[in-house]
């Protein structure tokens, strides 16, 4: 099964969404863009790949926020 791991990271004042560094979109606010990385992250596992979603930090420091047949989707909070 793929692996698809979702970035959430700063991008100047905004935030982007990147998938295997390729940018999918930016978001003004750090909140959207988790949202909307869930969102394909959600997607991606439906079709059968492992999906999570991990926020990148300023310090450049991964967490996991979100991951595929763990977490609730949509999230609860």
């Amino acid at each position: 099964m793929a692996q698809n791991d979702y970035h959430v990271s700063p991008q100047g004042d905004n935030w982007a969404v990147t998938l295997h560094g390729v940018a999918l979109a930016v978001f003004a606010d750090m909140k959207a863009a988790l949202n909307r990385a869930i969102d394909v992250a959600h997607q991606a596992g439906m079709a059968g790949h492992d999906a999570r979603v991990l926020l990148v930090d300023r310090a450049e420091q991964l967490r996991a926020k979100w991951i595929f047949g763990l977490h609730p989707y949509p999230p609860t909070a």
